[in-house]
């Protein structure tokens, strides 16, 4: 079952599986694990858990090569097959005709923390952390295979009884680590401190001790947090308020239970501990009003008294990417106080991490493949770097540039039709913002390909260089709107219809346009009635419920959209120039004046 939800996982997004159509999809997997993904395959194609596959009345078909084997399969056998599931444990196991048969040749990842709870639950096992469910399918796949079903893995992740005051953070250190730049300075001003306190040459209530980790999903806050505790030699101890939740029965006093506990569990440390919240937002907040006002209230009361305590030795360390919802409380001096901002690496970055994955493969060697992952988080590099090492150790060798090549994402060419459109559409970003006082410079990207998989992705980009504003005026938020509605409007204008590339997910153009036009009219009395209505944090909440406010939020939309369509009709000699640059370049720079290098 484990390698059935895995191979699914794998298989999903293939077309042959999207549209149920004909095709051949090549899986490498572990060679131990080649017999479980061969009938895991069957179970796929036939759908029924308890039938025996039967090749001829499915139309399906499911073959393994193993390296070293002598019967050697025969690509005229796979032809007249409906869809055909290829299992092997190498890609040099593959014969010329089935690489060339294949329509998808794929590296399976490991399972997730969700297959592993989903397993535990199949086979009677109790529930296990999610920190020692995320260690284990870390692992290889022949300790996963030992250990999945084993009755407790308490032992396994910690190397020793949970009782022992000797429970370090054995990752990396953060110093050992490639980017986090923006933690760097922080956690050694905080190592230094430590160090001193030890030492006993300053008081701990000295100590900048407690800080908050922003960034998006995937951006690595987890590691860091992992990376923190080994750098100080602490126990890292890992929880979040789900964990809390989901405590005995979560009920109130379940929640203030489990919370309570991980305090004094960090507390009871002797040498000192570093306690990581992780997903702080859902602490809850008591300004929202809901059903469950009281019992939120009562659990960030709980939180407030338990970090107004400076216990010696306990670091805080908390991460969220929604810090507008968390309890102002919880951020003032004395808690929470420093707030630290991580976003996905920088390309450089995405070299060096993937580098330190692969054990030290060059990093330069690396940037022909890396530069190309836009937004790919820390997370992402590490999957990667495990497909890169499996499909190596496969081959019974060191890591070469050919493995490289096979475990990066599978991407899909750009039609030219497409591409076009995309140039417009971020040229027309350009445009707009280059006629803004407050942008100086601006730097336009668009890519031939797409990675595949069920990720929004975007073919282009465009970087702003912009000058701060103190206290910026309704101008600039009008201007800030024009320019995040312009690459659509560039679309219609140019090519008379819209596509979906302006919306769809948080931070794209229409939700950044939205967002600052709800804002105006609710938070920064810039609406028909000068007035507060609601602070920043609460903006999406209020206006839910207000239909009048979002009417005005419209009439600012629309009073942009059509200065911003008028804008590109008079500038359409430039419109039309800068694609054409972008078009033949796949790159440009533009400075206020609009002379693209």
């Amino acid at each position: 079952m484990l390698a059935y939800f895995v191979l699914r996982r794998a298989l999903r997004h293939t077309a042959q599986f999207r549209g149920d159509v004909a095709g051949i999809c090549v899986v490498i997997v572990d060679k131990d694990w080649v017999g479980r993904f061969h009938r895991a395959g069957e179970l796929l194609l036939s759908g029924q858990r308890r039938a025996f596959f039967n090749a001829e009345t499915s139309r399906h078909q499911v073959v393994s090569i193993e390296t070293g084997a002598k019967k050697a399969v025969d690509i005229d056998l796979l032809r007249a097959i409906a869809q055909t599931i290829v299992v092997t444990d190498s890609f040099d196991a593959l014969s010329e005709k089935v690489r060339l048969a294949a329509d998808e040749i794929i590296y399976v990842d490991n399972p997730t923390v969700r297959h592993v709870q989903a397993i535990r639950k199949l086979t009677g096992r109790s529930k296990v952390e999610s920190e020692a469910a995320r260690k284990l399918v870390n692992s290889s796949w022949s300790v996963i295979d030992a250990l999945l079903c084993r009755q407790s893995l308490d032992y396994l992740m910690t190397g020793t009884p949970r009782a022992s005051e000797d429970l370090l953070s054995t990752g990396p250190r953060l110093s050992e680590l490639p980017g986090f730049s923006s933690v760097r300075l922080w956690a050694s001003e905080l190592a230094t401190d430590f160090a001193a306190w030890r030492a006993g040459s300053i008081a701990w209530s000295r100590v900048d001790r407690a800080a908050l980790l922003i960034g998006p999903p995937g951006a690595g806050k987890t590691m860091c947090a992992g990376a923190l505790a080994a750098e100080l030699g602490l126990p890292l101890i890992a929880t979040s308020a789900g964990q809390w939740q989901s405590a005995g029965g979560g009920h109130l006093g379940d929640m203030l239970k489990a919370m309570r506990s991980s305090f004094a569990e960090a507390a009871a440390r002797k040498s000192g501990a570093l306690l990581f919240v992780d997903e702080l937002d859902s602490i809850g907040n008591r300004s929202h009003e809901s059903r469950h006002e009281y019992y939120e209230t009562q659990v960030v009361n709980t939180f407030l008294e338990l970090t107004s305590k400076a216990t010696p030795g306990v670091v805080l360390l908390a991460a969220t990417n929604r810090p507008d919802d968390i309890e102002a409380a919880i951020l003032r001096s004395g808690r929470f106080e420093r707030h630290i901002h991580i976003d996905f690496p920088t390309q450089q970055e995405r070299a060096e991490i993937l580098s330190f994955h692969l054990g030290g493969f060059g990093a330069e060697r690396l940037r022909r493949w890396t530069d190309q992952l836009h937004d790919f988080s820390p997370a992402d590099l590490e999957r990667i770097g495990r497909a890169i090492e499996r499909s190596a150790r496969a081959a019974g060798r060191e890591i070469e540039e050919k493995d490289v090549e096979r475990g990066m994402p599978p991407r899909t060419a750009i039609s030219e039709e497409a591409l076009r459109r995309i140039a417009i559409h971020e040229c027309g970003h350009a445009v707009v913002a280059l006629s803004c006082d407050f942008v100086d410079a601006v730097t336009v990207e668009l890519s031939d390909t797409v990675f595949e998989g069920p990720e929004i992705q975007q073919g282009g980009r465009v970087r702003y260089e912009t000058r701060h504003r103190v206290h910026p005026t309704e101008d600039v938020f009008r201007a800030q709107i024009r320019i995040s509605l312009a690459g659509l409007a560039a679309e219609e204008v140019e090519l008379g219809g819209k596509s979906a590339g302006a919306g769809g997910y948080v931070g794209s153009d229409l939700e950044t346009a939205t967002t600052i036009a709800r804002l105006m009219v609710g938070s920064w009395g810039m609406g028909r009635v000068p007035r507060f209505y609601v602070e920043r944090r609460r903006i999406e909440q209020f206006f839910r419920a207000s239909d009048t406010l979002a009417g005005e939020v419209d009439e600012i939309l629309l009073e942009e959209w059509g200065k911003v369509k008028a804008s590109l009709r008079e500038e359409r000699e430039t419109l039309l120039k800068l694609t054409s640059d972008l078009l033949v370049k796949r790159l440009i720079y533009l400075d206020r004046r609009c002379a693209s290098t």
